[in-house]
């Protein structure tokens, strides 16, 4: 027998609870676009503005739904309760008439709602049936995308990929409509629910750091680890360390230029000998010789320079066109590094005899008028995290901050590398001039825009009214999660975004973890997901999805975990790599195996095939 005094108390909380839900409806014009969804949303920050973890525990005891998964509806949801614990009670229920009256949106309309929401932006089949929904894969298109009459286009929408992700940070206008007119006749062979659709990524504010200054320093060829693959040749060439293609991902062995008599006195049975800068030997033992290229391979690590010499018995050579390298900005925890506004070109810290440090290295700044916004003690972190800064003092146009995180051996702080401000609001526009420009050159084939750095309402609105403007409010504006200050104003965004035919949200999880903290993300993209689901509104999941699968064609356990985790969203997003088609049919092999037991934040309770 159920505990009547139990149920009482449960329905007395869900009759408080009710009061407010409906005081909402006040709150809205019904003359809103969608209307519905914002109640919904207005309704849910009401269910969360409290602890309800007392009322879930009594729903929990009484086995009745304990709202956990009502973000989408609810006051359906919490209608149902009243209903169940009144008729318990022998006490009236509510009416039809009544509940005609309330305008809420029952299960499977709000269900409906956000299929249709995610159909419009990332296509396929809306249902109102939870378990005949999927997930949508999207790939970055990297810059030879178009090569080949797009072969590789052809490749990933074959593999089943549903949208194409143009970024705009590379590239240009040229190259993005050649993307877009193969998608566009790829398009022309397919079904309505099967045609693809093209978001065009806008870059919005880049705060990078700046260019760093060229010097004359030996170069590394080899390693002490293993025997490594060199090439000699005696042409135009540099002399340069081993580097990775940015298409394939492979390496590419180091090169070293000799001058063509020394060349040509080689055989293939021949070792060459290196002293490097240090007087360390090595030896290169040759496998293979042509006209112009010897290859080999060097069995220990050796620093070279323009006085470096190479000897074969009798012969011997100096090393020529030696390439120009970035100064090596090493930092260390403990170290200082000056970041400022102004035209220099970065450089690593000066030395006097004893190696104590005059000046600390400097870097630039791409955007102008943010340093003096923060304030001592404020964390700046660089490239992705890797190395961490605080405050120490500002002068305005320049900070001086004291290196706190960085690897034992140092971290090299490199050009172009993302600047993240966490502790401090930088009052810029998310949508820049040349975001602008860009966004009105892709109108003719973009379905959808996303808005990088969205931080508040009007930045938002910033990117509708140019598209009002400019005919295309049919055009979707996705809203890119990663700054603090975005997930504090979602609520507003999230408003904002609903004025839009077409919306949703990406969480991006790259600068957004820097931003919160690594050890937040997990509780804010679970918080980021609830808050959009009681939106209705479709979610990307991005940033470093299954990247060792899509690098090296081998994921980790974490990684695996993290995309079946990602079948919480409507759309997934993978970046380039050399191995993305293999790795699109991992995704989708690990999503439908997740679908089978849960959708969103529901569990589905299918037949379990593993013991039956």
């Amino acid at each position: 027998m159920l505990d009547r005094t139990l149920m009482e108390s449960a329905l007395e909380d869900i009759e408080i609870l009710r009061k407010y839900l409906l005081a909402a409806r006040d709150e809205v014009e019904s003359e809103h676009p969608r209307a519905q969804s914002l109640l919904n949303l207005n309704q849910y920050m009401l269910l969360r503005k409290k602890d309800r973890t007392p009322l879930q525990e009594k729903l929990f005891m009484l086995s009745l739904s304990s709202l956990g998964r009502s973000y989408a509806h609810v006051a359906a949801s919490i209608d149902t309760l009243y209903d169940q614990l009144s008729s318990s009670l022998g006490r009236e229920q509510i009416s039809e008439e009544m509940m005609a009256q309330f305008h809420h949106l029952s299960i499977s309309d709000s269900i409906a709602i956000a299929s249709n929401n995610s159909k419009a932006l990332f296509g396929g089949k809306a249902s109102s049936k939870l378990s005949r929904q999927s997930t949508s894969v999207m790939v970055t298109l990297p810059s030879h995308a178009t090569q080949n009459d797009g072969q590789l286009i052809r490749e990933l929408a074959h593999a089943g990929v549903n949208v194409f992700r143009i970024n705009t940070a590379h590239d240009t206008i040229e190259t993005w409509k050649a993307m877009a007119d193969i998608i566009g006749r790829i398009n022309s062979e397919r079904e309505s629910v099967e045609k693809i659709k093209i978001f065009v990524d806008l870059a919005g504010p880049k705060i990078r750091t700046g260019s760093i200054q060229e010097v004359d320093i030996p170069i590394m060829i080899g390693s002490n680890k293993q025997e490594k693959e060199v090439l000699i040749r005696c042409d135009d060439a540099e002399t340069r360390s081993e580097t990775t293609d940015p298409v394939t991902l492979e390496k590419i062995p180091a090169q070293i230029v000799v001058d063509k008599k020394f060349f040509k006195k080689i055989t293939k049975k021949d070792s060459i000998k290196i002293v490097d800068v240090n007087h360390k030997k090595a030896m290169i033992r040759l496998q293979e010789v042509s006209d112009t290229t010897m290859r080999g391979f060097i069995n220990k690590k050796v620093f070279v320079t323009k006085k470096t010499k190479l000897k074969c018995g009798e012969y011997g050579s100096k090393i020529l066109n030696l390439q120009i390298q970035k100064d090596p900005i090493r930092l260390f925890v403990g170290d200082s590094l000056i970041i400022t506004e102004n035209e220099i070109k970065g450089r690593s810290a000066l030395l006097d005899e004893e190696r104590n440090v005059v000046l600390p290295a400097m870097i630039g700044c791409s955007v102008r008028g943010m340093l003096a916004s923060l304030k001592e003690g404020e964390n700046i972190f660089i490239d992705d995290g890797k190395i961490g800064l605080a405050v120490v003092y500002n002068n305005i146009d320049a900070v001086t901050c004291k290196v706190v995180v960085s690897k034992a051996g140092g971290v090299l702080l490199k050009e172009e590398k993302g600047i993240n401000f966490p502790d401090t609001y930088i009052p810029i526009p998310a949508l820049t001039q040349e975001d602008r420009i860009n966004a009105l050159s892709v109108l003719d084939f973009a379905d959808s825009l996303s808005l990088s750095f969205c931080q508040s309402v009007d930045d938002v609105a910033d990117l509708q009214n140019l598209l009002l403007e400019n005919g295309r409010p049919d055009i979707g504006i996705i809203a890119k999660i990663e700054t603090r200050q975005a997930v504090a104003n979602m609520p507003e965004i999230l408003e904002q975004l609903l004025k839009s035919e077409k919306s949703g949200v990406m969480i991006a999880r790259g600068d957004l973890a820097i931003e919160v903290g690594f050890e937040n993300m997990a509780y804010i993209q679970e918080a980021l997901l609830d808050i959009c689901d009681a939106a209705h509104l479709p979610v990307i999941w991005a940033t470093q999805v299954l990247e060792s699968k899509m690098k090296n064609n081998l994921p980790s356990r974490a990684e695996v975990t993290d995309a079946a985790m990602a079948g919480r969203a409507e759309c997934v997003m993978l970046n380039k790599g050399a191995f993305a088609i293999d790795t699109i049919d991992v995704l989708h092999r690990i999503l439908d195996d997740m679908h089978t037991v849960s959708k969103k934040n529901r569990q589905l309770l299918k037949k379990e095939t593993l013991w039956y």
